[in-house]
């Protein structure tokens, strides 16, 4: 196949990004108040030792995520 007679790629429209980004950020943002906030009341929970691995799970989430920021910061 010649790359000479395909047809260049138009560049992605600014608007379809901005909504694209919103709705991810939309999405998350619900997403983590459907964990957090049950997290944060410990309502449903039937003892401390679920509500022990409930917090564990949440704070090694929270940690692979700032360390994972923190490296590709060093990357850069």
């Amino acid at each position: 196949m010649d790359d000479e007679n395909q047809k260049p790629e138009p560049p992605i429209n600014d608007k379809l990004l901005i909504y694209s980004i919103l709705g991810m950020l939309a999405i998350g943002f619900v997403s983590v108040l459907f964990v957090a906030v049950p997290w944060l009341l410990h309502d449903g929970s039937p003892s401390w030792k679920q509500i022990l691995i409930d917090d564990s799970i949440i704070l090694v989430a929270i940690f692979m995520f700032v360390y994972s920021f923190y490296m590709n910061t060093k990357m850069h």
